[in-house]
């Protein structure tokens, strides 16, 4: 066993075993690909500029089937549609046809998959990852690799996933895997392999795929749940660039590691010609040129090197150095919930007079020039109708399973997952909130990680398909006991977490106030990050702060809570709290070990995404009275005094049933009407045409909308539909103050 070089999550790394060296060289040299499978006999190879297209799709999540979205600036950038408009995106059988339709625009395509197929939307929560797995089957992709959220279920799940549904290689060359021969074990040591070869009309691709280890923090517990031992991120990259790259043309490394370990594996290697990763799910349009072995540099004798294996040299005390000449690699991430796809275009040549300087006879081609194209997957793209129909028979399982269209609420403006300080975001205190109140919890604050909130909540109507999107992960509630000093450690890891990614916070919080400062050591030479200003729970009788900070006993920054007009409690050291937080936190998920060694735990059983639910529906209606109910009316003039200009009175027998859900002219309600938010009657209206969409002709389709009258049934949902609003928490306070950024 050996130490892990610096670009590894802690833990411990295994070397690659001597003989699997001479098993893979000989299984090369046979002609076999990484199943060991013997192939025909490649034809002549080839000479001089050459093309090749690769198609990479990653962390497309579960989103098989279209959804909402609201657009922010990246994504309107990239070519989705408007910012800030809702659109319809993602969709397995789009992807299939942009797919289909890249694959005959070229004559050398690879279509290869950065995994995190799973996890994400519904479908996988009732089906395990086998609708992901067939869907990728059924639109052909050549290899994929698995990442950390093809684990959520287990190994064993995955291993029975893959073998029943996968007809594609599956790829990982940083896992040693147990022995599928072993009682228990589970079977993934017999399907994934490390690489595969490609032969397309002469042009020899081999395709390497490494899983990810900076998520999965079990790999690195001995013995750990999902019997797999990583290996060294560098080591095993090095080892299969140079085992294979006499035999094959080009080497194409799928990645799950994340941008930064990409870009550092390709620094400290090399031999690599294309990286396609994900994990981080960004764009990277145009695509990155990063310079391998160009991490280390020999000034005496002016030349860049790489670092070999762990053995070290007698003579020098270090590891053994392989001196090399510095490459462009072309570095692509795809981004993820089925959004895009990527098409990268090369043009290699293994000719002296095309390569100049670069031209080596024994690295195979090398890439000349490079064109990448990304595709938005938007309601624009017409629907594969081979994996639409592989899709059929789990939306009409959705529908008896699970009621995804009950609405729970409606949002008016949306709620963000993120905040634009980097601190806490409108839907983060608004779930933390839910977890913090929910009856049977209701504990002294509440704590939930950034990155387990999945989606933001779009503008509209609020079904419980968007609560599994937002909350896709089964997590539930658990409380426990923390003493003052446990909270502040809880806080600084928060802060040193967050420092590290930006200064962005890694958590969102309810009935707690904090100050994180990203550039503060809590120790000369420690990691930056130290959390300042906590406060947890308001002083009872309740103390006013008109005047902010300075009116509290403390009078510390952010003792104030401005918009409650209120003062809050410092921490005390010696006191203990309860706390609410996720299980997956809990058990020391994202690096949370301050908890897992808690003894006091106790789960709830109750989800995260139903105290949201509940704790939304519980919300009073958009334009509600103090009473919590809608103001009452004759006309649409009436809710102008009360509601304000945006209501509209609504009853059944008074409305023109059509696009814009108009009032009828010259009618009245005789005062047993309620206003309501004219978008929220005509939302609810669209959703339920939706219903109808699917008939096989207008006729039909007209008589569906006839009786369903969604314009009057819309009006008569809103009047009792909970609003997210400001008066459910729906907005950003500072509760989470970040400085240093």
């Amino acid at each position: 066993m050996q130490k892990q070089q610096s670009d590894q999550p802690r833990g411990r790394a295994v070397s690659l075993l001597p003989f699997a060296a001479s098993l893979l060289a000989g299984a090369v040299a046979l002609g076999m690909g990484g199943s060991g499978c013997v192939t025909k006999q490649p034809p002549p190879p080839l000479e001089g500029q050459v093309h090749l297209t690769l198609l990479h799709t990653s962390d497309i999540h579960s989103r098989l089937l279209p959804y909402n979205l609201q657009l922010g600036q990246v994504d309107a950038g990239l070519g989705l549609g408007q910012t800030q408009s809702i659109v319809n995106v993602g969709g397995a059988a789009r992807i299939s046809h942009i797919i289909g339709r890249e694959r005959a625009r070229s004559s050398r395509v690879l279509h290869l998959d950065g995994g995190d197929c799973f996890q994400g939307a519904p479908i996988f929560n009732f089906y395990s990852g086998e609708a992901e797995i067939r869907t990728l089957a059924a639109m052909g992709v050549d290899a994929m690799i698995v990442a950390n959220h093809e684990f959520d279920r287990g190994a064993l799940n995955l291993g029975i996933q893959l073998q029943q549904n996968s007809n594609f290689p599956i790829l990982a060359a940083n896992y040693v895997l147990e022995d599928p021969e072993e009682p228990g074990a589970s079977p993934l040591g017999a399907i994934i392999q490390p690489y595969t070869v490609f032969n397309l009309d002469g042009l020899r691709v081999g395709v390497i795929g490494m899983g990810n280890l900076s998520s999965m923090t079990s790999l690195f517990d001995a013995p750990n749940r999902l019997g797999i031992t990583p290996l060294n991120t560098v080591e095993v990259t090095q080892f299969y660039v140079d085992l294979l790259r006499p035999s094959v043309d080009l080497v194409v490394f799928v990645t799950h590691l994340g941008l930064e370990v990409d870009e550092r594996m390709i620094q400290s290697t090399t031999g690599i010609d294309v990286v396609l990763g994900g994990h981080n799910h960004i764009v990277l349009q145009p695509p990155k040129q990063v310079q391998d072995c160009s991490r280390y540099y020999d000034e005496e004798k002016e030349s860049y090197y790489i670092l070999l294996n762990d053995e070290r040299n007698p003579e020098q005390g270090e590891k053994q150095r392989r001196y090399c000449t510095p490459r462009d690699v072309v570095l692509a991430h795809s981004g993820a919930f089925a959004k895009y796809v990527g098409r990268l275009d090369l043009v290699v040549s293994n000719k002296r007079e095309d390569l100049g300087e670069n031209y080596d006879p024994n690295d195979g081609f090398e890439v000349l020039t490079s064109v990448y194209d990304l595709f938005p997957v938007n309601e624009n793209v017409p629907e594969d109708p081979i994996v639409a129909s592989t899709l059929e028979p789990y939306e009409q399982g959705l529908d008896a399973l699970a009621d995804l269209d009950l609405f729970v609420g409606y949002a008016r403006d949306g709620s963000r997952r993120f905040s634009t300080s980097g601190g806490d975001s409108p839907l983060g205190n608004m779930i933390a909130t839910a977890m913090w109140l929910r009856l049977g919890i209701q504990t002294d604050f509440s704590l939930t990680n950034t990155t387990g909130i999945r989606a933001d909540l779009v503008p509209g109507p609020v079904s419980i398909e968007q609560l599994y999107n937002i909350f896709p992960f089964d997590n539930a509630i658990t409380k426990m006991q923390l003493s003052g000093i446990e909270v502040q450690d809880l806080f600084d890891f928060v802060a040193r977490r967050s420092a590290g990614r930006g200064c962005v916070s890694q958590v969102q919080i309810a009935g707690a106030r904090v100050v994180v400062n990203c550039t503060a050591e809590a120790t000369p030479g420690a990691s930056p990050g130290v959390a300042t200003n906590i406060y947890i729970g308001t002083y009872d009788p309740p103390v006013e702060c008109p005047g902010g900070d300075a009116d509290c006993p403390d009078q510390g920054f952010g003792s104030c809570d401005a918009e409650a007009n209120r003062c809050w409690r410092p921490l005390d050291r010696f006191s203990t709290y309860e706390l609410a937080t996720s299980d997956y936190l809990g058990a020391g998920g994202s690096g949370f070990r301050v908890l897992q060694r808690n003894t006091t735990q106790f789960n709830t059983g109750i989800q995260q995404r139903d105290a949201l639910g509940d704790y939304i529906r519980a919300g009073a209606p958009c334009g509600a009275g103090p009473d919590g109910n809608p103001y009452t009316c004759s006309t649409d003039a009436d809710c102008v005094g009360t509601a304000g200009e945006d209501f509209v009175c609504a009853c059944p027998d008074q409305v023109e049933e059509g696009p814009t859900c108009e009032t009828k002219a010259g009618g009245s309600c005789n005062n047993a009407g309620a206003c309501v938010l004219r978008q929220c009657r005509i939302d609810i209206a669209d959703y339920r045409r939706q219903t109808c969409e699917a008939a096989p002709d207008d006729y039909l389709r007209d008589r569906c909308q006839t009786a369903l009258s969604p314009c009057a049934t819309g009006g008569e949902t809103c009047k009792f539909l909970a609003c997210v609003d400001r008066q459910i928490g729906n907005f950003s306070d500072g509760r989470l103050r970040m400085v240093g950024q």
